[in-house]
């Protein structure tokens, strides 16, 4: 892995070389933030950088790992590693795994989503209908995966907050929204945004408000981001114009006021004002093609992470949505 490559992208940030190139056709490639750092599933590894972007370590020895969360309070990241059927527990202040959750009845783990001491997992092996989510309880010694097999083609996207979990499905036209409560033990069918009444296929990435009120989707088709009341399951707002291009990711600051955008093939990164829908900032990103699911704020900065020549990634670090929303 090459050691640092940092230089000015734009009038809106810095991008970072982060040294490792992905396979043709791999979908790895997840962001997470936490404990000052910026954590880039890269299949076989995970690679670190500071908050600035400048790269400053890696965490080895992990075999196709997909999705990534990291606790509120910065202290542990948790990685989906499909390739041995287990998430990692890592110190994100040592860099050090510090346990390995066995999922061997569960399958190609490879969306994870967090609230307090659960850890909500998608599973499930391409075009095999294994595809269902799960729920481990943190505070065990040795989890117990809790599932719902859904038989889904594949494992599908997972998001939670507040009393919310919303499970996506990445593969298979219509695709559906399937939204629960989880304010009890067991999660709770509340009910489902019907992929064949809203012509939606394939989630490539979803959002939930701080409340769980609110999921955010991006679907392969249509070409926008749609924000859907968890609740009453009806379309609240749409961001962005039709046929735009190829909605790719998606994430919402922390104070829910800004839903950030990331598309394929057009201006890759849109911020809008989440109450009003008005656009804050839009950007070409300065070094290839925009990684799907690839967006993650921390505090007023956005990460974006890109593919470009060789599919070589690169961090893409945005400076403070609100001065430039003030501009």
């Amino acid at each position: 892995m090459a050691t640092t490559l940092a230089t000015p992208a734009s009038a809106a940030g810095t991008t970072t070389d982060l040294g490792v190139s992905l396979s043709y056709g791999s979908s790895s490639g997840d962001l997470a933030v936490g404990g000052g750092k910026v954590f880039v599933s890269a299949e076989d590894r995970i690679i670190v950088t500071n908050a600035q972007g400048d790269l400053t370590g890696s965490i080895a020895g992990l075999s196709s790992v997909y999705g990534l969360a990291a606790k509120a309070d910065g202290s542990s990241l948790y990685a989906a590693v499909a390739g041995s059927n287990q998430v990692a527990e890592i110190d994100t202040g040592t860099l050090e795994i510090k346990r390995r959750i066995d999922l061997p009845e569960h399958p190609c783990p490879t969306s994870l989503a967090l609230t307090g001491e659960r850890l909500w997992v998608g599973y499930g092996c391409f075009d095999k209908f294994q595809g269902g989510f799960l729920a481990l309880d943190l505070t065990a010694t040795s989890p117990t995966p809790v599932a719902i097999g859904l038989g889904l083609h594949s494992a599908p996207k997972v998001v939670a907050a507040g009393n919310t979990l919303v499970v996506g499905e990445v593969t298979g036209v219509p695709a559906d929204l399937i939204v629960y409560d989880i304010s009890g033990p067991a999660p709770t069918l509340r009910g489902k945004i019907d992929g064949a009444t809203h012509d939606q296929s394939e989630v490539r990435d979803l959002a939930l408000t701080s409340d769980g009120a609110h999921v955010i989707s991006a679907f392969d088709t249509p070409y926008r981001f749609d924000t859907w009341n968890t609740t009453t399951l009806s379309r609240v707002r749409r961001y962005g114009q039709p046929h735009e291009a190829y909605p790719t990711g998606l994430a919402i600051s922390s104070d829910d006021a800004y839903v950030a955008g990331g598309r394929d093939w057009n201006t890759d990164v849109t911020v809008y004002d989440a109450a009003t829908g008005a656009t804050v900032f839009s950007e070409d990103n300065p070094a290839g093609r925009f990684v799907t699911g690839g967006l993650a704020f921390s505090g007023a900065n956005l990460y974006a992470l890109l593919r470009g020549a060789g599919d070589q990634l690169h961090l893409w670090r945005i400076e403070d949505i609100t001065a430039l929303h003030r501009r």
